[in-house]
């Protein structure tokens, strides 16, 4: 009852380093299909590995940056005309994030939105640090350190069934995310630039390696590597996602396997 299975639709940064697809990540529960993020070239990463985007009942967003939620324009047009599932879509994220989705659409497809679509589309504000019961999954958010405007940014923890998902969003060091990594199955970790930088926002290799001990997850995947991170021979202690990644979680399964 409690496995699960985890994919990397994509785990680039905004830019595309190394050819990898923005951040999107894709699970497999007892209750359907969730995503977490859906960046500006989602997409193409879910027909590219032929997953189809109209299976998806849930997608929770860490922050409003393009990278994180920008192909969200592009998934409702398709479910209004080109597939043929009215199954409903929950979209769920920080407060005032509907507002964003609502800018985005008009900006990237003037006149798009519909009063109503051919599937219901439901929106559901998450309050930080707040627990909350988003169809049979426990999520949390926290504020992360990490600008994206008016709407925080966060880290984000996903309980279903029995197995527990981190993901720190975009985001520096912040003592935090010790609370969403505890005791999880599997905690994903930004990891932008090798050091520590003049600007905050972002995690580094040091940080991350330095603080390690402190993450309590049976599984530690760094994710929103850049080219300090991807383009070096450099061997790391801590362990890279890559797109096309899978992970299987299972009920008695001390940790994951790749496939």
């Amino acid at each position: 009852m409690g496995d699960l299975t985890f994919r990397v639709v994509g785990c680039g940064d905004a830019f595309g380093t190394g050819g990898r697809f923005n951040t999107c990540f894709l699970v497999d529960d007892n209750f359907g299909r969730f995503a977490i993020d859906f960046g500006a070239t989602s997409m193409v990463a879910l027909q590219a590995q032929s997953l189809a985007p109209e299976s998806i009942d849930v997608i929770f967003l860490t922050h409003l940056h393009g990278d994180h939620f920008g192909a969200l324009p592009n998934l409702l047009l398709y479910r209004e005309y080109i597939s043929n599932s009215l199954n409903p879509l929950t979209i769920a994220g920080p407060p005032g994030f509907e507002k964003r989705i609502l800018n985005i659409c008009a900006n990237m497809f003037p006149d798009m939105w519909k009063p109503e679509w051919k599937f219901p589309l439901i929106f559901k504000e998450i309050e930080l640090a707040t627990p909350v019961d988003i169809l049979g999954r426990n999520v949390t958010t926290h504020a992360v350190i990490h600008h994206a405007g008016a709407e925080a940014s966060t880290a984000i923890r996903i309980e279903t069934g029995n197995r527990t998902i981190g993901f720190s969003g975009d985001t520096g060091w912040d003592d935090v995310l010790i609370e969403v990594a505890r005791d999880t199955d599997l905690f994903l970790c930004d990891c932008l630039d090798r050091i520590e930088q003049p600007f905050p926002g972002h995690m580094n290799y040091d940080t991350l390696l330095k603080n390690l001990g402190r993450l309590k997850t049976k599984r530690l995947l760094m994710n929103h590597l850049g080219p300090t991170m991807i383009n070096t021979s450099e061997e790391f202690e801590i362990e890279q996602a890559f797109d096309g990644m899978v992970v299987r979680i299972e009920e008695h399964a001390p940790t994951g396997e790749n496939e």
